[in-house]
């Protein structure tokens, strides 16, 4: 079992909550062991705070909006997040889009991650019933057009996704068994009265029996003949796990082979994506947690947590956050309330805005963030930040940055740059050194000693006026440590 330290406490939390706090780096450490500090950050909400869309009517683009905020806000408020952060691991995998869906649909969605994309202890999620839940929520159905999938006119686009995308993995399938499977989900569809509320056309639903995966699904099942299709890759249903018939797979059981692919997926985004490789040992112990637990979460993702693998070298150095954790961290880091603070506009240049992923892959772990047009587009957001610090005040009273609600959690701006009064001597700032190390402690940020010293020379540089030592802010805000998952 990993030891229990601070430096594998901090990365658990950097990779679970986003952001290591201190009172949770605290907490934790304060545990007998790793595997009581893994449980306490799976120990989420059994029901994640709902969002209110009061005054807000029934625009849509307006509630996405809010609903983006409020998830976003979630993940850095909440006492345990981590069931937060899994909800965004699987809105990046079981993708939809509200550029194609109804926002009512997405609501539906991304509320059901965030109830089983971990799940409480009590009642802890399971891909198999995430999967046949979200097959068949209107945000789905709109997104890949199942329904339209008609048996008179196949449409393709659910089912091949389903396939190749969600559980299996490119390559372990033949267009056979997208056909097959593209006949099972026929009929399902939106209600005609209620567009948000699923419904099955049976007049539309192609009866015929279908082989998949080497099963036959489809015989006589209607409605569940999607379900069907799941049951043949995860070996959850009566009628057997199917097989695997072609590429380097071939011959081997389906449920193994999801198994590897959802394992890879969740390593690339809570252990590293450099080396494009899940290690043997947290490997082998992650698709042993899957397969012995019928596709339950808790374990598989328990498995990764307390695994020695999780806590290497090169583990915690091998991810980028990305941006949505990139804006997390810096709400925690200032204080700052996720509604009306984070603008849409400022997140669409870094890559990444919650409810509109790119395609159907969703997004890209890691170098896919490290380009000179995104990390500006980080700088944007840091400094946007930084101005929302900012308390001026007309009565003369010089002003203040606030870190928090809490009034000792701020920093007057005579201190960051002197104040000049009338008729009245100069009052200069406080030391330079004095205030990073001040900035550091009321954002609760981990910065190296390199970075703090190159903060510093900046500036103590001759060019700097007093004024522009508030760029200390922004400068500890896209600090490389900021970056780091």
């Amino acid at each position: 079992m990993p030891a229990l330290n601070e430096a594998n406490v901090r990365h658990l939390l950097r990779r679970t909550e986003i952001v290591d706090r201190p009172e949770r780096v605290a907490a934790l450490l304060a545990l007998p062991n790793m595997a009581a500090a893994v449980d306490d950050v799976m120990d989420v909400a059994a029901r994640p705070v709902p969002v209110s869309y009061t005054g807000l009517g029934d625009n849509g683009w307006k509630r996405g909006v809010r609903l983006s905020e409020h998830w976003m806000g979630q993940m850095a408020s909440a006492a345990r997040p981590f069931g937060e952060r899994m909800a965004f691991f699987w809105h990046g995998h079981i993708v939809s889009s509200l550029d194609k869906s109804a926002f009512a649909g997405m609501h539906d969605q991304i509320d059901l991650f965030r109830r089983t994309g971990l799940g409480a202890p009590s009642a802890g999620g399971n891909v198999v019933r995430l999967l046949k839940t979200a097959a068949i929520q209107p945000a789905m159905l709109d997104y890949l057009d199942n329904s339209r999938n008609i048996a008179r006119s196949p449409n393709q686009n659910f089912a091949r996704e389903l396939i190749e995308l969600f559980v299996l993995g490119v390559g372990n399938y033949t267009e056979a068994d997208v056909e097959a499977a593209t006949a099972a989900w026929t009929g399902h569809a939106k209600a005609r009265s209620a567009e948000n509320t699923y419904h099955f056309r049976p007049e539309h639903h192609e009866n015929s029996p279908q082989q998949f995966l080497g099963r036959t699904i489809n015989a006589g099942m209607g409605s569940e003949a999607g379900n069907e299709t799941i049951d043949v890759m995860l070996g959850s249903g009566s009628v057997g796990a199917g097989t695997v018939a072609v590429g380097p797979n071939a011959g081997r059981p389906a449920p193994r082979v999801a198994a590897e692919f959802l394992t890879f997926k969740l390593w690339q985004e809570l252990g590293e994506a450099s080396t494009r490789t899940v290690p043997s040992g947290v490997h082998g112990a992650m698709v042993d947690a899957l397969l012995d637990h019928g596709f339950d979460i808790r374990p598989w993702v328990r498995a990764l947590l307390l695994h020695d693998d999780f806590y290497t070298g090169v583990a915690k150095t091998g991810l980028v956050r990305q941006p949505a954790e990139y804006m997390v961290a810096l709400l925690v880091a200032c204080g700052i309330d996720a509604i009306d603070n984070v603008p849409g506009w400022l997140m669409d240049p870094t890559g990444q805005r919650l409810l509109y992923p790119p395609n159907v892959s969703g997004w890209k772990p890691n170098g896919y963030w490290v380009n000179a047009s995104a990390m500006g587009a980080r700088h944007s957001v840091a400094n946007s930040m930084t101005w929302t610090l900012a308390r001026d005040t007309w009565d003369g009273d010089e002003g203040y940055l606030q870190f928090g609600p809490n009034a000792a959690n701020r920093i007057s701006k005579r201190d960051v740059q002197g104040l000049w009064r009338p008729n009245q001597p100069y009052i200069p700032p406080i030391p330079t050194a004095e205030l990073v190390d001040r900035l550091i402690d009321l954002m609760g940020l981990s910065v190296a000693p390199a970075t703090r010293g190159r903060i510093l020379a900046h500036l103590d540089h001759d060019d700097i006026e007093t004024w522009m030592r508030r760029d200390a802010i922004s400068l500890l805000l896209t600090a490389p440590e900021m970056h780091i998952a």
